[in-house]
C-alpha cells in the first residue's frame, strides 16, 4: 500500500487492509507517517505509546482514542489533517496487537 492510499482510503477499508499486513509492513507504514509528523525515532514513539497505554485515563476514552491523543500531543509537527493521527494510531495498535499475539502464541 502506498502512502497516499494509506491516508485517503476509508477507515473501514484501512482497518481491513491493516489486518492483512505483517508486522514489518505495518512498522514501515508507521515509520513513514511518523517521519511526516517530524519524528524519526520509531522506538522512542513506540516506547512513549506503551507508556501512555499504562497511564490512567478518563473512563470515557478508549485505548485507541488515548493513543491518538497522545500522538497528537507528542509528535513535533502538527498534521494538516487530524485524521492522520487516527490512522497512525490504528497502525500502532495493530502492531502492538500482532506483537502481543506473537508473544502469546510463542512465535517470539
Amino acid at each position: 500500500m502506498k502512502k497516499h492510499e494509506l491516508i485517503s482510503i476509508s477507515e473501514a477499508e484501512l482497518v481491513k487492509r491493516l489486518k492483512g499486513m505483517d508486522t514489518t509492513e505495518l512498522e514501515q507504514h508507521a515509520r513513514t507517517l511518523m517521519l511526516d509528523l517530524g519524528e524519526d525515532n520509531y522506538g522512542k514513539v513506540m516506547k512513549s505509546v506503551m507508556g501512555a497505554l499504562k497511564e490512567d485515563r478518563v473512563a470515557s476514552v478508549s485505548a485507541f482514542e488515548h493513543v491518538q491523543q497522545h500522538l497528537q500531543q507528542s509528535l513535533p509537527n502538527q498534521a494538516y489533517m487530524s485524521d492522520i493521527y487516527a490512522r497512525l494510531a490504528a497502525i500502532i495498535m495493530m502492531i502492538i496487537s500482532k506483537k502481543f499475539s506473537d508473544t502469546v502464541d510463542g512465535k517470539r
